[in-house]
């Protein structure tokens, strides 16, 4: 299998593991604390992290001169976890969704700035169509409070920012050093919040939060090294399949049956992802 089909493959896998792990947030609703949450996700990640690095002997936290890059991936992915949190459980899902699903656009923006990397024709009619695709999805109001929908704004820019040095750290760093990295550094961050007092969960939400960590720690590894082997401003437009996730994993527990606009929203991330995905193969074979 060649690279850029791997990081597909990883992609596709991170975004059924991340859509399943916000299913799980937002059945635990109120009776989920973001800190504990966040926490326990990579709190499991450090101890995968752990097994493998030990296994392969490989730098805990990187080398000195990979630190900057390392803090810059590691805040960026915290704060962008707060942020998404607060958005998904402060705003109407919907229209969190469709700001968070600009995320893309900063990626291949920073992509293209920081790691020269060359857009083929079709990235940018493809970004466009998929975008629109994500908003008949979602069907979005936009009359939620300015805040909540600021913080799904910054997390997208944070994913712009931390995204593109996991395709970085390839030539420089192992993927379970960089996630222990990012691990630690999340788990450090909830513990002066958590200190304050923690909303622990009881009967269902304890199962919830056991899924919520198991699902965001597979989420990430599978994240990392989908961008370490893939093109991130390519990579990134497969992302926006967590729509697709999300919708059938509505219909399918949650009774949300979805309607003709989000059937035709659904069908135009897919087939511009299709589109996309075939270009690039494309050009590759004709590379060789």
């Amino acid at each position: 299998m060649m690279e850029k089909s791997k990081a597909v493959f990883y992609m596709m896998l991170s975004v059924a593991s991340l859509s399943l792990m916000q299913f799980f947030i937002n059945l635990s609703g109120e009776h989920g604390d973001v800190f504990l949450q966040v926490f326990s996700r990579n709190f499991l990640g450090m101890i995968l992290c752990i097994y493998f690095i030990r296994k392969e002997k490989v730098s805990y936290f990187g080398d000195l001169k990979s630190q900057p890059y390392l803090l810059a991936r590691s805040l960026a992915g915290f704060l962008g976890l707060l942020f998404t949190f607060y958005a998904m459980k402060h705003a109407y899902l919907a229209d969190a969704s469709i700001v968070l699903r600009t995320g893309p656009f900063f990626t291949t923006l920073v992509s293209v700035i920081f790691l020269k990397e060359k857009l083929n024709k079709v990235q940018v009619p493809v970004l466009i169509v998929i975008f629109v695709g994500g908003w008949l999805a979602a069907n979005p109001r936009f009359d939620s409070s300015f805040i909540p929908l600021g913080c799904a704004l910054l997390a997208a820019v944070c994913q712009g920012i931390c995204y593109p040095l996991l395709r970085y750290f390839r030539e420089h760093e192992h993927g379970m050093t960089v996630i222990m990295h990012f691990s630690t550094f999340c788990c450090l961050g909830c513990l002066p919040f958590m200190a304050k007092g923690v909303l622990m969960p009881e009967g269902i939400h304890i199962l919830y939060l056991i899924l919520i960590a198991i699902t965001g720690a597979l989420g990430q590894i599978f994240l990392t090294y989908a961008y370490r082997i893939g093109p991130a401003s390519e990579i990134a437009i497969y992302d926006q399949f967590s729509v697709v996730f999300a919708l059938v994993l509505g219909a399918l527990f949650l009774n949300q049956i979805p309607t003709m606009r989000t059937m035709v929203g659904g069908i135009l991330i897919v087939g511009a992802s299709l589109v996309s995905y075939f270009f690039s193969m494309k050009i590759d074979i004709t590379k060789k």
